[in-house]
């Protein structure tokens, strides 16, 4: 699957698959779904989505949240919400392999600036301090503060951001902070990479 990384969402794609009878592989496979959900949840995904999120063609961007919706209704939920909240529930999924954006510390050079949003509308720019320090240049509607210094190894789109150790810029320490816990990360870039 060549979508972003969201961590139901390979589940929700084999359970789909389940219901629908067999794994989807030809453009046939595809367009059928397609006709298949529209006519029982009166929802249009077309073929060439379906195509996206199963790999079949090439995709870079994050399904539309009314996607996983329809998705989830074919198998019996009310949303995708409801159908995440039920697989936390099941416990059946504890872990797996993914694939999405990620950003190494030790891939960056010093001064190198990231930008860093999650929902709703938080936004984030850090700079690289070395090793695996980074401090807050600016904060948007977040706990999070500039002048904050953090320790992370890594950033990964989709995923939430935890920061066992935050120091504030008047050398306090506050407990383990995590940004993103639902959805994840949803913003990742690399403004300035010196």
């Amino acid at each position: 699957m060549g979508t972003p990384f969201i961590p139901e969402l390979g589940e929700l794609l084999r359970q789909v698959e389940v219901k629908f009878g067999h794994r989807l592989s030809t453009t046939t496979d595809y367009e059928l779904l397609s006709f298949v959900i529209e006519r029982e949840t009166s929802a249009l995904i077309s073929a060439s989505t379906i195509k996206r999120l199963w790999g079949y063609v090439s995709y870079s961007s994050t399904p539309r949240i009314a996607t996983m919706d329809a998705l989830s209704r074919y198998i019996g939920y009310r949303d995708f919400k409801a159908f995440r909240e039920a697989l936390k529930a099941s416990g059946a999924v504890v872990s797996s392999f993914f694939t999405s954006k990620t950003v190494e510390a030790a891939s960056l050079k010093g001064g190198a600036e990231l930008l860093l949003g999650w929902a709703p509308n938080r936004l984030v720019k850090i700079k690289f301090l070395g090793g695996t320090s980074f401090e807050v240049e600016s904060a948007e509607n977040t706990k999070l503060r500039p002048g904050d210094r953090f320790e992370a190894s890594e950033f990964i789109l989709g995923a939430p951001l935890f920061i066992a150790s935050l120091r504030r810029s008047d050398g306090s320490a506050t407990p383990p902070y995590v940004a993103a816990k639902a959805e994840g990360l949803n913003v990742l870039e690399v403004l300035k990479s010196e």
